[in-house]
This record gives structure tokens, sequence and C-alpha cells, in this order.
């Protein structure tokens, strides 16, 4: 019997989340393009109700680290930095194209160690989050199996560190291979992006031959999620509007891809989700879900919390015949921060068929708002160095405590909100300050502190 797997999740305790991302929880998919439906067995699952958190993530991280030698910890450690961020692709592995280690030079021991690392840090929705990782590393496998070679196969995906994991500082996730680049920064004990994500499959269904990531015979589907929301997005438009989202231009990939960092098109294009109804505008928001909830749960339910919040200045596209069947058929969705691509290509090794290719970004989040930032870039790496910021997030209702890594003879501090506006000022001196934000709404805010006439550094600070 034909079996989908969810891969079962490590045993962490309920996560502080746990309320918020089930609010989030996505909604049944109603619409599914043929070759892309999931399994009825697929259907029948749930995500698990459990999520790790960050020192999960770096306790695994730890776990794994200490299984390897010396010689292994130098390939796995990188440096954060922005050359390194960006050492990652959708092709096949070949050299320089990657940081790392690769699964196939570990033991198995140590391969479920890296593998822990990438579970604890992705989400746990069925389809999406982890199960999608192995859903695209069992996809590679089948590959192998049909002519594809010996470029392609589930353990020729690597797994890197830039910078030691840690609950201060900055540092990087990176894992990947072909079809996939997971790329997750982190800055003082919390997510500060998710992005960018490449995440691709060929073919669009197939059932597992062999036991090397799921059991044999069980049915998958990568990116079966993905395109049922976006085609039933597609499908909720009128005439009218889909002439208007209509693209004059072709498409045979996506435009920002591993080359496309910090080139998001200074105009948007297509219809703007303001001048859709409600329902139509819950389609646009079960659309971006997917790719969202890729990341860990409580990151998923906050990032769809001010993706959705930001829906007014949203803009969806379209290229092609619109009904995800076809090689060039592409869908956009370019918001204020969001930008979501998904488009059919033509197969490589499955060739009478078509394959997917997809890519979530953010213009504020990549790579944690360091670098190719579009949106009030933040440089939270070398803030973290100058200033620390706790608690963060925060309750309203709480103050915000500053502490500088040098005393500050003469420091200014501005808060600015999400639009750039400056919502609090204020001088001091001293190692420490503290911020009052007890009226200020819930939201994203920046935090520049400026001290004894140097540059000013940027942190990101979330009000709750």
């Amino acid at each position: 019997m034909n079996r989908f797997l969810f891969a079962a999740p490590l045993l962490f305790l309920p996560s502080a989340f746990e309320k918020v991302a089930e609010f989030f929880a996505p909604a049944e998919y109603t619409t599914r393009p043929a070759a892309v439906r999931m399994p009825a067995a697929a259907k029948a699952l749930k995500g698990t109700k459990t999520t790790a958190t960050v020192s999960d993530v770096v306790n695994a991280a730890n776990a794994f680290m200490a299984s390897l030698t010396t010689a292994q910890q130098a390939t796995l450690i990188q440096t954060f930095n922005q050359t390194n961020v960006t050492k990652w692709s959708n092709l096949p592995v070949s050299a320089g194209s990657r940081l790392g280690l690769q699964l196939s030079t570990l033991t198995a021991a140590q391969q479920a160690l890296a593998l822990a690392v990438v579970q604890a840090a992705t989400g746990t929705v069925a389809g999406d989050g982890y199960n999608e990782v192995q859903q695209i590393r069992a996809a590679d496998d089948n590959l192998t199996a049909n002519g594809g070679g010996s470029a392609y196969g589930s353990g020729i995906y690597l797994l890197a560190f830039l910078g030691t994991p840690s609950l201060t500082g900055t540092w990087m996730l990176q894992f990947g291979g072909h079809h996939l680049a997971t790329n997750i920064t982190y800055t003082n004990g919390a997510v500060a992006g998710a992005s960018p994500k490449f995440e691709a499959t060929e073919p669009l269904t197939f059932t597992t031959a062999n036991a090397n990531v799921f059991p044999t015979g069980t049915v998958c589907a990568p990116i079966a999620n993905e395109a049922s929301a976006m085609l039933a997005m597609l499908n909720g438009l009128t005439a009218t509007q889909k002439t208007t989202a209509r693209l004059s231009q072709t498409f045979n990939d996506v435009v920002l891809g591993p080359n496309g960092n910090g080139q998001f098109p200074a105009t948007k294009v297509g219809l703007q989700v303001s001048t859709l109804t409600a329902a139509q505008q819950a389609l646009v928001v079960e659309a971006m879900r997917p790719w969202v909830q890729d990341s860990d749960d409580a990151t998923a339910a906050s990032l769809m919390s001010t993706y959705t919040n930001e829906l007014a200045t949203t803009y969806i596209a379209y290229s092609g015949t619109g009904n995800l069947t076809t090689s060039g058929d592409y869908v956009r969705i370019d918001g204020r921060t969001v930008w979501i691509e998904f488009i059919c290509q033509g197969g490589i090794v499955y060739q009478s068929q078509i394959h997917y290719h997809t890519i979530w970004r953010d213009h504020a989040r990549d790579y944690g708002g360091n670098f190719y930032t579009t949106v009030t870039g933040t440089k939270s790496a070398t803030a973290a160095e100058r200033f620390s910021v706790y608690p963060n997030p925060i309750s309203a209702g709480q103050a915000l405590q500053v502490q500088l890594a040098n005393p500050a003879t003469a420091g200014t501090y501005t808060l600015r909100n999400a639009l750039g506006q400056a919502v609090l000022t204020d001088t001091f001196r001293g190692a420490g300050v503290e911020v009052p934000i007890a009226n200020m709404a819930a939201g994203m805010y920046l935090l520049s502190v400026q001290a004894d006439g140097a540059a000013p550094a940027t942190q990101r600070v979330t009000v709750e």
C-alpha cells in the first residue's frame, strides 16, 4: 500500500507560540491542479502540535558539531558575510556552488544529527517545512533512478553554518542541493530572516523506490501545496481582473533566483490586492502560506501576520495560461516586503512533463536584513556587535532595555515605525538606556543607536 509520509518530528516541548501558530494554521486547500493532487493519504495528515524554538535549533547544531572531527567542523562553519550568504543554487551541486558538509560524506549517525538541525529549524505542516525538504531530496533519488545520472541524489545536499550557532550575535543556517536552498538567519536568539528560500521539483509526483529518505512506496508530491494555492488564487479572479493581472512579458524561470539578490523591480505590476473582495484577498493570503510555513511555526505565524497587514500594497500578476500546466506559466506575489514567484518549466529528465521552480524572498528580511535589502536595511550583524536589546520581541507595557558594548559619553536613540517615521527619540550617556514603549502599537520597529559621533547602528524590535 502506498504511503505518504510526514516524517516524525523531534520530541520538543510545546512552544509558547503554539496558540499563535494554530491561529494561522492553513485552511484546507480546495482547488488543486490534477497533475499535483495530493495523495489521499496525505489529506488526512495534520501538522504536529509542537514546534521547535531557536534554543532547540542551537542545541541540535551543537549536538551535530560535537559528532564531527576538527576538519569537518572547519568545513561546516564558515564566515557570515555578503559573499558566503549567496553560496546557494537551484542547480545540481558543483564545485564552489555551496558551502558546508555534504550528507553523503557523513556517517549515518552524523547524517541523522545534521537532519535534526534542519528539522528543528523548519516548519511542521505536512507537505511543507521539513516534510517538503525531505520530499525534494527523495525527488532527486527518483531522477537518479530514471536516467538523471550521478549528479542527482538525496545524499548530495549540504549543511553549513555561517557563524557559530548561538543565542547571541548573528549566524545563518544554510541547507540545500538540487532544487532546494534554505537560508535562515538568526540574531540574538531570534529568527531575523527565513529567506531566500528556493524550492522546486521534478517530477511533480512520484512513488519512492528506495528507503533513503522515506519508506519504499511512499507517494510524494513536493510543491503541491504551493501549486494548488496559486491556482486557487488565480481561479478566484474575474475575467476583468485577470486581464489587469496578466503580464505581457514571457518567463522561462523565476526572476529573482540565485543571482537576483537585492534586484527587486522598482515598480510593482499586475493587480493591486486592495481592489479585490475580502474572499479574493483571503485567497492571496493562502497563496503565500505554503512558502512562509516552510519556516518554523512561530516565525511563519509572525510573517503571515505581517504579510496580511501589508495586503493593501501587495500586487499579484501572472503570465501564460494561468492554469499552471504549461511551460512558461508564471505567477508572482509582490508586497511591501513579501516576494514569491512560481513558474512551470519543461522537464529536464522527464522531458515530456513540466516541472516547477519557485522562490520566496523578502524585500527587508533576506539574509536577516543584513545585505541586499530594499526596505530600510538594518545591517543587524554589525549592530549586534555594538548594542543589544531585550526583551525582543517585547510586550506592550514593558520597557525595552538597550545595552551598549562600550559606554557612551553622548548617545542618541531613535525608534522608527515600519514606514520609517521617527516615533521616539532621546539622548543618553553610559552603558545602557531604557526605551519606553508603553504606548506603542504592535508591529515591527527599527531602533537606531548612535554613540560618540559614530555612525548609527540599527536593529529590529518587535512589539507584540
